[in-house]
């Protein structure tokens, strides 16, 4: 076969493809109308075509179909399309709930949590401001400032951003602003009162009572956010507590708005003399002296009274009236 009848064959190739081509016989060069090539055979996993024949076997590239992802994840292979995830839209600007509180009140020496709840923050950050000196004292989740007391809390996902303050002092209270980086910024102030309640025994400081006679010591808790643990009671710097060796000796203690405990001895003795101590659990403590009589002084100074109050109250009764008479 010469060169011109090769090119010619190539060239018939090249433009039928898998069809039937006209083939040559090398000896006389007459096209005769036998098909040259086998139909090609597709593997769809390659990206190869195999055509074969008696003679020869040649590979040709497949084009692929595209594979196009849906946004749901099924395989579509006619759309071209895909859907973009929604985005969060600069259009609202973020907000605070209505569950934040403005004013949070809070024990000497215990945590205080300050919470602010802020809708579609977006991108935004939150930062909390002392008023008092104007002092950055958390950007997002990390604290800007040298107190340790104080640390940024947010649980990833969550719309409220907390201010812990530990072991909270009167010095601590004040105008906190949790601020949102818009321009111009956005800002809810809260207020924290931190209050050292104390214990107060009424009519103290001193009490008589008669030997013999009942006593019962009243100590209130008043002003309190919430009540103590617990109250204990101390006689002499000793606690005052219950081991069986002396019968009736009880206290009780009823917590709420105003706590009270009570410390009932059914009958005294010079031995209960001194200085009783009632102490709430992180509270102020309060003290009564206890002078037990040998039935010297009447019943009625057991309300805490003394001759030196009696005295002091007839002096001015009586200087009061002396006044009016003059005038």
């Amino acid at each position: 076969m010469d060169i011109f009848t090769w090119a010619t064959f190539l060239m018939l190739v090249h433009t039928q493809g898998s069809r039937s081509a006209a083939s040559f016989s090398a000896s006389s060069g007459k096209m005769h109308g036998s098909s040259l090539l086998a139909p090609s055979v597709t593997n769809v996993n390659s990206s190869y075509s195999v055509s074969s024949s008696p003679t020869s076997t040649r590979l040709k590239p497949v084009i692929p179909r595209p594979i196009i992802m849906t946004q749901k994840g099924a395989i579509n292979s006619s759309s071209a399309v895909f859907t973009a995830p929604a985005r969060f839209s600069n259009q609202v600007l973020p907000s605070f709930a209505n569950t934040t509180s403005t004013n949070v009140t809070v024990i000497r020496d215990k945590t205080a949590y300050l919470h602010c709840h802020v809708l579609n923050i977006g991108t935004k950050t939150v930062s909390w401001v002392r008023h008092e000196d104007i002092h950055v004292l958390t950007v997002g989740r990390l604290t800007f400032t040298n107190d340790d007391r104080f640390e940024a809390m947010n649980k990833p996902g969550s719309d409220v951003w907390s201010l812990r303050i530990k072991y909270p002092q009167l010095r601590d209270s004040g105008k906190y602003e949790c601020q949102v980086s818009t321009r111009p910024p956005r800002a809810r102030v809260i207020i924290l009162n931190v209050v050292e309640p104390r214990a107060v025994i009424p009519p103290g400081p001193e009490l008589y009572v008669d030997h013999g006679s009942p006593l019962n010591i009243t100590c209130m808790v008043p002003d309190s956010p919430e009540p103590p643990e617990n109250v204990f009671w101390y006689h002499r710097d000793k606690m005052v507590y219950f081991d069986g060796s002396r019968q009736g000796v009880t206290i009780t203690t009823d917590k709420g708005p105003v706590t009270t405990s009570n410390l009932f001895i059914p009958d005294v003795t010079v031995q209960d003399s001194g200085v009783y101590i009632c102490a709430p659990q992180g509270m102020k403590e309060a003290s009564v002296r206890v002078s037990v009589l040998n039935g010297k002084l009447p019943q009625a100074m057991q309300t805490g009274s003394t001759c030196r109050g009696c005295v002091g109250s007839i002096l001015l009764l009586l200087l009061t009236i002396v006044y009016h008479l003059v005038l």
